[in-house]
Parts: structure tokens; sequence; C-alpha cells
């Protein structure tokens, strides 16, 4: 048995974290160090231990729970960390991840290459600067895994898989709510939401009409961008945004209750927003991002385009509505393999 800890400060992404730690679970004691946020893992009836500091104070707590990782790692064979916030203001971490490493097995996982919407050259340079003293990173996708070889060549990566979430508390399908669409969790510029509205206007032209929810945390001066193309294209009456955040038994029962999720990500190393519809079930149509294509469109679990081309989306939204019973067969076939487990490959 491996005493392992599972690193997630802030608890960044509370629900991976849960997943991931729960697939290593068997013959092994995992623990988790980092908020517990009971608004992302309510649902769930078997948590994971979770130690350190939580004041409620987001940053203090980060800062504390660094300390007690310091004082407490040799307790640990392994220890698994994400999401080292502090890299966008200083390489101090960077600094940390050589000292752990030398002194016990440490994996990073790596989510995304960098932060969403960065353009600060310094924390491009601070992230490739981990990257190039990390001795072990894992990451999700072979595209990640080309860029980061670009970065250091002589790094040694490790191909984990990403499970899908909330499988467990799929729906039937009876409960669709028939042509909704649901775009869900924060909103934001990258996720391509324009092209969302275009696409629910190109289809009313062609007599389709599709009721579009979106729903997540926003920006006020975008929401004002985002209703005015609503009244300008006039399908104010086929399209709702709720600007909140959304707990996540509301999160599950949404997607329960559509027909499909739209990803027209502009750019994106992979989305927890995708492993979570078909977690649920539900087909997407998405842009040819990440790994869109070569881990759900290829296998005919979502239906993946050119991006930036609305035609082909609303294309592919058609033929998904066409062809939905087929994608949800699929979708099932697919989704009963427990890939978590699969990452047990990081105890080597």
């Amino acid at each position: 048995m491996k005493k392992i800890l599972v690193v997630d400060f802030n608890g960044t992404t509370s629900v991976y974290t849960h997943y991931f730690a729960q697939g290593l679970k068997e013959n092994n004691d995992v623990k988790i160090l980092g908020k517990k946020k009971m608004f992302f893992l309510d649902f769930f009836k078997n948590l994971n231990v979770y130690l350190g500091f939580n004041t409620g104070v987001k940053f203090l707590d980060y800062i504390l729970n660094w300390i007690w990782l310091l004082f407490n790692y040799k307790k640990f064979d392994i220890i698994v960390i994400q999401w080292l916030q502090l890299l966008k203001y200083t390489s101090i971490e960077v600094e940390f991840i050589k000292f752990f490493q030398k002194r016990v097995k440490l994996v990073y996982i790596l989510h995304n290459l960098y932060p969403h919407n960065n353009t600060n050259p310094k924390i491009i340079n601070r992230y490739n600067k981990l990257y190039k003293f990390c001795k072990n990173i894992a990451v999700h996708t072979y595209e990640m895994k080309s860029d980061l070889k670009k970065i250091n060549p002589k790094i040694n990566i490790l191909k984990i898989q990403h499970g899908y979430f909330f499988d467990e508390f799929r729906e039937q399908t009876s409960l669709l709510q028939e042509n909704k669409c649901l775009m869900i969790g924060q909103i934001l510029r990258y996720k391509g939401i324009e092209d969302a509205l275009k696409v629910v206007k190109i289809l009313k032209e062609k007599n389709t009409i599709i009721h579009l929810k979106i729903m997540g945390l926003a920006d006020q001066n975008y929401l004002i961008e985002l209703n005015k193309i609503i009244d300008d294209f006039n399908i104010g009456n086929q399209v709702t945004i709720i600007p909140e955040i959304v707990p996540t038994a509301v999160f599950i029962n949404e997607i329960n209750k559509s027909t499909m999720l739209w990803l027209p990500y502009k750019k994106i190393s992979q989305s927890g927003i995708s492993y979570t519809s078909i977690g649920l079930g539900k087909p997407f149509v998405g842009y040819n991002v990440g790994n869109f294509k070569s881990f759900f469109g290829d296998k005919g679990l979502a239906n993946i385009v050119e991006k930036d081309n609305v035609i082909h989306f609303s294309e592919a939204v058609l033929e998904v509505l066409k062809n939905k019973q087929v994608y949800y067969k699929r979708i099932d076939e697919h989704a009963a393999l427990n890939l978590w487990e699969a990452n047990r490959v990081i105890l080597n």
C-alpha cells in the first residue's frame, strides 16, 4: 500500500480531484490537500479525506497549505500536484517543486499549457521554466505531450486518462426537453458564445427552432454585448442566459434535460465540460480544438467541425438532432469504461 497525496490547494478542479483520487484508492491510502468545496462536492456520498487549512481566506489558505506540505511531505510516498496559482506572479513555486522532487516522488498534472486568455510573456516564461525543471509531468492528451516536448525534449511525460464526470448520476432520456441545447460553465469569450448565437439565427432561418440555455458566472460588460447580439438577431425567445454560479445539482439536472451541449471553443487544451457531457450521456457539437476530435469526435461521441465555421456547426447540430438516439447508444457503450482507474500508472 502506498500513501498518496493529491494536491489541489484552492479546489480549482474539485470534481476532477475527487474522481482522480477515487481512481487511485484500491489498495492505497489517498488523501487530498486543499480546499474542500462542498458547493461542487455535495452530490457525492463518499468523499475523500481532506487535509490542510481552510480558514475561508483564499490566499491565506493557499500559503498555509504550502507550509503544511513543507512540514508533512515525508509522510507520503507520492505527491500529485496541480494548479500552481502563484506562477502568475512569481517563480517561487518552481523552486518548491525542485525541492520536493529531490526528496519524494512528485508528479505534476498539466491541465492547460498556459492559463486561459493569457498573453503575458512573463507568465508564459514562468510556466516554461516549470516544464524545464519538473521531472514528472502527467498529461491527458497527445497534443499536450507534443507541446511539452517542444519546450523540453528530455522531459518525462506520463500519459494518464481523463475519465468521465457524473456518469453515476445519469438520468434516462425521458427527461429530455426537445431541441434544448446547453452551454454551461463560466461565460467567457474564448468559449465562442457569439458563434453559438449566430448558429441559433442560422437554424431559425432554416425553420429549425433551437432553445439555447447559457448558464454560468459572467462579466457584466460581456453580458451587455451578448444581449445586444440576441436583440439584433431577434432570437430573444430562443436564448436564455442565466449569469450565475451553477450548483452541482442544477448543473447535472440541466445536462440531463438537454438534447446536446455546444462547445464552440476558440482555443483550449481540454474541457471538463466535454467529459461531463459524455459522462451524463449527452453528445456535443464543438470546434476542432484541443482533444475534441481525437478523444470524442473520432469515437462518434460528438460532432466536431472546423473552428469558426458557424455554417458547419449549424449543420452538425442538425445531424446530432437527427441521429441523437445513435449518439446516446454509442455514448452508453463507451462511458461504461472506468478510465480513472487506469491512472494508477503514476504509482510505478
